[in-house]
């Protein structure tokens, strides 16, 4: 959208102190990411002051400023004084979702919120214009410069994420949701929050902010997400293996990492389905995005043929296939439930000499983070890999695991370039090789390394 600076003005209750650029398209608050001529809001956080960087966004093009302190005399920029930059960048957020008439969609989940708002996207974009939030925008920062990028298309789907509790609710109160997507729940982010039902309260939380008589889709095979939804009411929608589910998964034909087929069962109907994605993860996704998609009138045709057409997405279970070498991508992120999926998907995998995981520290997971690594060992070994490399300071825990477990051969690594280099010495021709870890682990290291021997 084009703000005018009376709007933003308006919006976030400041007042102007120096007037240069009167309009602006793009927001940041990013002084090395500012896009020419873009309003750039002075954060300040624990480590870092937005106010600091004034010169350097200016230096780099931005035409404006929403400060909380008067900058340094003449810096070239149109300056808005408020008293909270983080307060004005939500304000001016609620302020643009305020006089939309377009339909959102807000998506949050312990995991595969990226992904379920790919498939939404994918399925509405049949019918409507859509507008995605880019790339895993969905922080308290994320999600409102979002909304900021937003073009007024007639549908918006948003993520909606947190690290901290009460942002999921704060960010309700912005995006206020037509239709409220809630995935799952698991212990990422548990070293924030004292419990999972301390978790679980948090991703409910999305409700919060939707207008009256909006509906929610949610998880049937989530107790604790379907008991918080159940009890608060209102209009919603369920979907799941559970035979409480309305909409059934049902049937299912998993094919390992070559995609899978199955049933969908709805008031009395069964449409059976066929999708390249892999994996129970990607089928409840999958399942959510049809869910949202009835919600907004597509019919069973447009929705069955908009799945035929779905793709895995880069770092989210693609399978790279190079020179005999079989690498299914998973590196982008990994928590405890994510990774169980995973390795029972491999282990139905067929047709290969042999298979090894490379896997990445889980983070955030809190005090029993130790556990989480040994049990994750253990899967391993119990889902019939043959190497197991890990990597990070959690690495211990997950190889002894996989050790005594009687399993795999065991590589220890301490960080993603050493197992890039050890992968490298050890993958062969016909092995399927697994790659996941938690995002701070930059494990696309590995998957880089493993392309570049074998293409």
């Amino acid at each position: 959208m084009r703000l005018t600076v009376d709007q933003i003005v308006q919006a976030t209750g400041g007042r102007m102190l120096t007037s240069h650029t009167m309009e602006f398209d793009s927001f940041g608050i990013d002084s090395r990411k500012v896009e020419k001529g873009s309003l750039f809001f002075a954060l300040k956080g624990e480590t870092t002051d937005g106010h600091l960087f004034l010169q350097d966004a200016a230096h780099r093009g931005a035409g404006g400023a929403v400060v909380e302190r008067p900058a340094v005399a003449g810096t070239p920029l149109t300056l808005i004084q408020v008293q909270d930059s983080l307060g004005a960048l939500h304000a001016l957020a609620s302020w643009v979702r305020r006089n939309s008439g377009s339909r959102f969609i807000g998506i949050t989940g312990s995991a595969g919120k990226t992904s379920t708002k790919e498939f939404t996207a994918a399925l509405l974009g049949q019918k409507y214009t859509v507008f995605k939030s880019e790339g895993n925008l969905n922080s308290i920062t994320g999600m409102p410069l979002s909304l900021l990028a937003f073009h007024q298309e007639e549908c918006g789907v948003f993520e909606v994420g947190m690290n901290q509790p009460g942002e999921i609710s704060a960010l309700s109160k912005i995006l206020r949701p037509h239709i409220a997507v809630i995935l799952n729940v698991s212990v990422v982010h548990l070293g924030q929050f004292s419990s999972i039902d301390a978790i679980a309260d948090e991703k409910a939380s999305l409700i919060r902010g939707m207008p009256e008589g909006c509906s929610v889709v949610y998880n049937a095979d989530e107790p604790l997400i379907a008991k918080r939804i159940q009890a608060a009411g209102g209009n919603h929608i369920s979907y799941g293996m559970s035979s409480e589910a309305d909409l059934q998964l049902s049937s299912l034909q998993l094919r390992g990492v070559r995609g899978c087929s199955g049933v969908f069962r709805w008031k009395e109907n069964r449409f059976e389905f066929e999708t390249k994605l892999c994996g129970t993860g990607n089928l409840q996704n999958i399942a959510a995005a049809a869910c949202t998609s009835l919600l907004l009138e597509l019919s069973w045709e447009q929705i069955l043929s908009g799945i035929r057409n779905l793709e895995p997405f880069r770092q989210r279970g693609t399978l790279i296939e190079t020179d005999g070498v079989h690498i299914y991508d998973d590196s982008y992120n990994s928590n405890p439930k994510a990774l169980e999926i995973v390795l029972k998907l491999i282990e139905k995998s067929d047709g290969y000499k042999r298979k090894v995981a490379v896997l990445g520290d889980m983070l955030e997971l809190g005090p029993e983070e130790d556990r989480f690594h040994r049990a994750a060992g253990e899967q391993v070994a119990s889902c019939g890999f043959d190497v197991l490399i890990t990597a990070g300071t959690r690495r211990h825990h997950m190889a002894e695991a996989a050790r005594k477990s009687g399993g795999p051969e065991v590589f220890e690594t301490a960080d993603s370039e050493e197992a890039a280099t050890v992968a490298g010495r050890v993958v062969r021709k016909n092995d399927l090789v697994l790659i996941k870890g938690s995002r701070g682990m930059k494990m696309e290291r590995v998957v880089e390394a493993v392309c570049i021997l074998h293409f």
